[in-house]
This record gives C-alpha cells, structure tokens and sequence, in this order.
C-alpha cells in the first residue's frame, strides 16, 4: 500500500478514536436531573449509606432555597442556617459554630454521600464534572433506574436515575479506605421535591434542645496538639503495639494497622481514625468512652490540613 494511504488511514483511526474518547459533560440524562432539582423549592431525602463491610447508616438531608441545610447522620447534625453552619457531634451534644459561606456551604454539599443531589443549592455543579455517560438500566429496591456513570476529577460516580421521576435517587461510588478499594452505596428510601420555600427559623436548622456550643478549635499544626489527645483516650494503642497499631508516636499512626493506614491526609471522612472515634466504623473506638467534640474536632482538622508531624 502507498505509504500516503497508510498514512491517512492513520489519521483517520486516530480522529476515530479521539471521537470515541470525546468528552461528554452536555449529557441529557444529568441535565434532565439537574433541571429537576433545581424546580423545586425543598428537598427532603431520606436515605441509607451502606459502606461495604460496615453497618448500615441512616441519613436524612434537607434542603431549601436559597441556602439552608440539615444533613443528620447516625453519630452528626449539620445544619447550614443561612448565616452560620451548626456541626453537633450527637454523642457530647455539644456544637460548633462557624460562618456559612459560599465557599463553605459549597464544601459541605462536595461530600460524596450528598452530592448527587447538591446542584439544587450549587450552582457550579458541573465545574468538576470531566464526562458523563448513560449506563445500564436496573431496578433499586424495586424501582426502574438507568445508571449515569459521572466523571467528578479522579473519581466516578455512578447516579441511579429514576426512569419516572428523571432524577437520581441513590449512588455508588468506590473510595479508599486503609489502602484498599471500597463500594459505598447510597440509596433513598425517600425523596421529596417540595413547592414551598422553607423559612431559616424552622425548627429543623435549629439545634436540639439541651446541646452545648463548644468553641471551634483552630486548625492542630502538628502532632504536639494531637499526641496527647491518643495518650488520653487510646491507652491500649499507646502502652504496645495492639492489633498492629501504635498510637504512641506519629510514626505509628502514620503506618497504619495490619489492615492498612487509618489515616488519609486531606481527608477526615475517609480516614478509618476518624470513622471508628465517631462510631461510624465498627470497631467503635475507645470502646468505653467517648472523645469529646472538640478533640474529635482538632483530629479531623488536622488531618483535612494534611496530617503534619
């Protein structure tokens, strides 16, 4: 064959290819769910989060125009009341308080768990979005979906789309813990799209009679502010190595158990210390006992600013 036609037969694989691979973020199927969110005025989502491995957690998320949040876990209250953001660790009852924010409502509606669901509130919701593709049609708890697998950055997400409704009622998506690779599904039992406005003085952005404002601690810099929170609370982890892990330097924290690190820098919700101190992770930790809020508070800071030493 003429060497130009191998050529241009080439060029022509290579642009099919490139078609192939063309990103698709103008997808119906995530605008359609964008679209019907954002007609409503409230969202009240009742759901599980099943992290493969670990007990079944029940959540409930509200939402409402223009800018308020209730997002109650098994172990936290979070609540966005348009001037402050209300974090209540429900063990202690007690609370912190901070500014709200764009950029901090933003932050709290970036969670994996909700975020399918949060262009109702954000309005840059596709800014992170890299590719969106229809997957396959399946039934969730009885109910007719088709799967829209989302690029968000590194991760995929993959949205159950209600094939009546036109929006997501759940999601899967695969993260790290301690190393490994684990499934966590999300799935609404319940999903309300309400027509009213619901006002900041409502009792569900308010705190629970009886919890306790703490004050929010500044962000640990290193172990110094950490290290005596473990000699406290974790004895067993701090006197010998138990079950591979060693709390007594930040060496041995840094290194993990047998099962792998415990501690994802950056990330305190998908680091295994934070999980099992809450009680969102079996086993709970320390088994008699609880940390209090804000030492809690000064861990998960200062592994979301990157677990110095």
């Amino acid at each position: 064959m003429n060497r130009k036609w191998q050529f241009a037969g080439l060029i022509l694989a290579l642009v099919a290819c490139a078609a192939a691979l063309k990103v698709d973020v103008n997808n119906p199927a995530l605008n359609g769910h964008i679209e019907k969110l954002r007609a409503a005025n409230s969202i009240t989502a009742t759901f599980t989060v099943n992290r493969i491995g670990n007990d079944l957690e029940d959540h409930k998320l509200v939402l409402s125009k223009p800018n308020l949040l209730r997002w109650e876990t098994p172990a936290t209250l979070v609540v966005a009341n348009g001037t402050s953001i209300l974090t209540l660790d429900k063990k202690s009852s007690q609370f912190t308080e901070e500014p709200q924010t764009a950029d901090s409502l933003k932050k709290l509606l970036s969670n994996d768990v909700i975020w399918i669901w949060s262009p109702f509130l954000d309005e840059t919701f596709l800014k992170p979005v890299t590719d969106a593709r229809a997957g396959a049609a399946r039934k969730v708890k009885g109910v007719a979906v088709k799967e829209l697998n989302v690029a968000r950055g590194p991760k995929v997400i993959t949205l159950f789309v209600d094939d009546q409704l036109g929006y997501a009622r759940g999601s899967t998506y695969q993260e790290d813990r301690g190393g490994q690779k684990a499934t966590t599904l999300v799935i609404a039992s319940e999903l309300v799209l309400g027509k009213d406005v619901l006002a900041a003085g409502d009792k569900a952005f308010t705190m629970p009679a009886g919890a306790q404002k703490v004050e929010k601690l500044a962000s640990a810099s290193g172990w110094k502010e950490v290290g005596p929170i473990f000699s406290a609370n974790c004895g067993c982890h701090v006197a010998r190595v138990t079950a591979g892990l060693s709390l007594a330097n930040y060496k041995g924290v840094m290194t993990g158990s047998r099962s792998g690190a415990i501690v994802e820098p950056g990330n305190p919700d998908n680091s295994i210390l934070i999980q099992v101190i809450k009680g969102s992770r079996a086993p709970k930790m320390p088994p008699q006992g609880n940390l209090s809020a804000t030492q809690i508070e000064t861990l998960s800071n200062w592994i979301k600013d990157g677990a110095r030493e």
